[in-house]
């Protein structure tokens, strides 16, 4: 299929000089396709919306756009040529059902729920939301480390109770953190870490920075050598087939009691069994941010960690209001864009 966007440069003779233009340009596309864009969702998903369904609606209408939602693959229209997706997995069975699609929007950064070599052997292209949470990511994870190393839950249970008694607490200035993954977040961490004047920052990375670098930060070969060295371990590395339980169970074993684990990547970086054995005994502390399975399961065994070991939020790292309103509007120009035949934030290799 010739997109429409591919017509009207040949009648105009423009190209997309300015990101205005591209998304004017867009717009006309998917006015001349009455286009309809489907957003494929989980059954019963608990990720943060882009939006409400009338603000998405009444935004995309305004473009040219009509918006279809599907929550499984049986109920995506045949004809859909755009596809948005956060948390849903698009695999070649969901791609069975769509034999026209040739673009889907991944509205996160992470695009590990999506097949993208069944994408590159049909010709469709891939698009994410890169780095728009970086800086609400690694400010979340400077909040889990401080709760940990000053206590904050128990120390609001002590007054709550009408005590007035002060658990151990530890001065972030005084430890060597350690950082695996220094892409957008992790460096956004060393950055925030160098006004704390941590002891040292380690970082460990398939690609090397000069920013990370410049942030005071310093490299070590091995992630062994990292989870030797470092007090704190910041888990910041994508999930992708490289990185999956990449935080092993022998790494692990690596840590003292005092060590402090976090995660605000992904769940299926680390080993969650092991970790939380680890946790059941006392070896070392963690706080996390992402699961393997969200919503956390009723039965799963880190929901039985002593609270001293474990703290858990229900990743918000990337649902700051700026984050959020940034990954909306990147989303929809991503979309402007594919369709002005001019594609931005792809991740596919076509």
């Amino acid at each position: 299929m010739v997109l429409p966007a591919q017509g009207i440069k040949k009648l105009t003779g423009q190209a997309c000089a300015s990101p205005s233009l591209m998304e004017q340009e867009g717009q006309a596309a998917a006015r001349l396709a009455a286009l309809k864009v489907c957003f494929l969702q989980k059954p019963g998903d608990k990720e943060a919306p882009l939006a409400s369904k009338g603000e998405i609606e009444a935004n995309f209408k305004t473009k040219g756009m009509e918006c279809v939602w599907a929550e499984a693959p049986n109920n995506i229209p045949q004809d859909t040529i755009v596809m948005v997706t956060a948390g849903a997995t698009v695999d070649a069975a969901v791609l069975a059902h769509v034999p026209k699609l040739q673009f889907i929007a991944v509205a996160f950064t992470g695009y590990d729920n999506v097949d993208l070599e069944a994408c590159e052997a049909r010709g469709i292209t891939v698009s994410n939301v890169p780095g728009y949470s970086a800086d609400a990511t690694a400010e979340l994870a400077v909040g889990l480390i401080l709760s940990q190393l000053r206590r904050f839950p128990e120390l609001h249970k002590t007054v709550v109770a009408g005590q007035w008694n002060c658990p151990l607490q530890e001065d972030l200035r005084t430890k060597t953190v350690g950082i695996i993954g220094t892409g957008e977040i992790g460096l956004r961490l060393a950055e925030i870490l160098q006004a704390f004047k941590v002891k040292r920052t380690i970082g460990y990375s398939l690609a090397q920075s000069k920013e990370f670098i410049a942030a005071g930060g310093q490299y070590v070969n091995q992630l062994s050598a990292l989870f030797l060295e470092a007090d704190i371990i910041c888990v910041c590395v994508p999930l992708t087939r490289y990185s999956k339980g990449l935080v092993s169970k022998s790494l692990m074993n690596l840590l003292r009691p005092e060590s402090l684990l976090i995660n605000v990547s992904r769940g299926g970086v680390v080993d969650e069994a092991a970790l939380a054995s680890f946790l059941a005994k006392g070896s070392f502390r963690a706080a996390l941010d992402v699961f393997n399975k969200e919503p956390l399961p009723a039965d799963d065994p880190l929901r039985s960690v002593p609270e001293g070991s474990l703290i858990m939020t229900p990743h918000v790292g990337y649902q700051s209001q700026a984050s959020l309103a940034e990954r909306y509007d990147v989303t929809v120009k991503n979309i402007l864009a594919y369709l002005a035949g001019q594609p931005v934030n792809s991740v596919t290799k076509h």
